[in-house]
């Protein structure tokens, strides 16, 4: 379901010259939206290293991170960003974490308001707008993840991530075609993306299109993807 941990420090965050892991585009199969933004922020098991490693910050305020990430004391983590925020307003990094204490408490709207302030400090970081975006879908508010996707694309054209998200979040609202179209291209940037793959196959079942389900189980299934199988189950049920 998750990226190894040593191919996510390879691309830990540095939020001002924001170079986001591919965590972002991971997408649980049969995940709520609101599970869906905690497990797209940091893979299981790998959020202690990279809450540790933002740039910018103390050793002291790294290990602090560290600490509450690890016993899971997520309105600690918070009160601990909002209080340096207080004292760095102009500070990214504390953005970030804020808000992913916010979603982590389950509190989507906050976590939008943090992400949506990374957006406004590092506007040509198209990272910022996928964490904004996907705080915005897991609170149910897929129009506006749409038009801030479509935003990070003005910044980046060319980020398979952000195609692919923005694919999810056209699905969301039933726009499949418009969501196949932006797979689709993900997918022509980096052909081994398992969740435009997933993305692309569970939209092309919704749609009736079963040579299109059948390309992208091959394609999870040639990536090592339990999806493969997940999503032949899935067109097999549907009688495709």
């Amino acid at each position: 379901m998750f990226f190894p941990a040593h191919r996510v420090i390879a691309a830990l965050l540095s939020v001002r010259g924001i170079a986001v892991c591919a965590a972002l585009a991971v997408v649980c199969a049969g995940c709520t939206p609101q599970q869906m933004l905690v497990s797209a922020l940091v893979p299981d098991g790998t959020a202690s290293v990279l809450l540790g490693h933002l740039e910018g910050m103390a050793d002291g305020n790294r290990t602090r991170i560290v600490e509450l990430e690890k016993q899971g004391d997520w309105r600690g983590l918070a009160d601990f960003a909002l209080g340096n925020m207080a004292r760095d307003p102009f500070s990214a990094e504390w953005r970030f974490i804020a808000g992913y204490a916010q979603a982590r408490l389950g509190d989507y709207r906050a976590a939008s308001e943090h992400f949506g302030e990374m957006v406004r400090l590092a506007p040509d970081d198209p990272a910022a707008y996928r964490f904004l975006a996907e705080a915005q879908r897991a609170g149910g508010e897929p129009r506006r993840a749409v038009l801030t996707l479509e935003r990070a694309l003005h910044v980046s054209a060319d980020s398979p991530l952000t195609l692919s998200l923005l694919g999810d979040a056209y699905g969301d609202l039933g726009r499949d075609a418009e969501a196949l179209a932006a797979y689709r291209k993900a997918l022509a940037l980096a052909p081994q993306l398992e969740a435009a793959w997933w993305g692309y196959g569970r939209t092309a079942l919704r749609s009736g299109r079963a040579e299109d389900v059948r390309e992208a189980a091959r394609a999870l299934r040639g990536l090592g993807s339990p999806r493969g199988a997940e999503l032949e189950r899935m067109m097999a049920e549907a009688g495709r």
